[in-house]
């Protein structure tokens, strides 16, 4: 399997403790960066909300249950803790600029610096 990061996001938290648990409970604000190679793959965006699935590269990869709800396992969260930390996030689209490759966010949850591995427009 093979997955190159398109972008990466930058966010006011320097680790994924200090994000809020899911970026929808939250206003913060981030900027998400498309690497140059995939920058025509904004050509035409224009929705307010997009679908940002990012990786969690500093996420413990052994981790299977949860520490704060012993009786449950990683797979019935959303925690970025786990063994392949692909992680999922709607956003609110700010602002987008297509020739800088550069979408003004709201409602971050991931760590400054975070890889991301494709957008989606979310499902109505």
């Amino acid at each position: 399997m093979e997955c190159d990061p398109i972008g990466t996001v930058h966010t006011p938290f320097e680790t994924t403790s200090e994000a809020p648990r899911q970026g929808f409970r939250d206003d913060a604000e981030g900027i998400l960066d498309v690497d140059p190679a995939y920058r025509e793959g904004l050509t035409g965006f224009d929705g307010d909300r997009v679908v940002v699935v990012w990786w969690a590269d500093r996420a413990d990869r052994s981790v299977l249950t949860l520490d704060r709800d012993p009786g449950r396992g990683v797979f019935t969260s959303r925690s970025p803790a786990r063994p392949n930390p692909v992680c999922v996030t709607e956003c609110a689209v700010e602002t987008v600029d297509p020739t800088a490759g550069r979408l003004d966010l709201r409602g971050v949850d991931m760590a400054d610096g975070s890889p991301v591995i494709d957008l989606k427009v979310p499902l109505d």
